[in-house]
């Protein structure tokens, strides 16, 4: 019967291993991202000038839905937290699956932007001889935000 408790149970003890086995994988899960625009960057600057520039243009459009995305992340870590502390594995459960589907709805609603409004938005600020690159990497870009 002790055991049975104690598999349910989600919370952890508060020492620096603990804390570095959950803090790591977040902090990589950022880092990782970052890693690859900085050597998409120096790849893309010893091809051309053009080509780093629409890199520049869609990094940055890509920026503000992964910046969002990452508050998002945040707020349901949050929230997840919250809820294994408590000591409620069945709620706990119930607040995951709810997160985990409302990240993918958020995911879903911002490649649909992406794909329908950001080609009049790109259309004002790109040049019209790169727009259509531009456009083409950041619709393969930005399928990557679920995950």
């Amino acid at each position: 019967m002790e055991s049975a408790s104690s598999t349910t149970n989600l919370k952890v003890a508060v020492n620096n291993r603990q804390i570095l086995s959950i803090a790591l994988p977040i902090t990589l899960a950022i880092l990782i991202p970052q890693i690859n625009m900085l050597t998409n960057s120096i790849f893309l600057g010893q091809l051309s000038t053009e080509a780093l520039g629409n890199a520049g243009i869609t990094g940055v459009f890509y920026l503000i839905f992964a910046v969002a995305g990452n508050g998002l992340n945040n707020a349901l870590q949050t929230v997840f937290s919250r809820n294994a502390g408590s000591g409620n594995p069945e709620n706990f459960k119930i607040i995951l699956t709810q997160g985990i589907r409302i990240g993918l709805q958020f995911a879903a609603l911002c490649i649909l932007f992406t794909w329908v409004i950001a080609p009049f938005i790109m259309k004002e600020v790109a040049d019209p001889a790169a727009y259509p690159q531009e456009m083409s990497f950041l619709k393969i870009r930005i399928m990557g935000l679920p995950f």
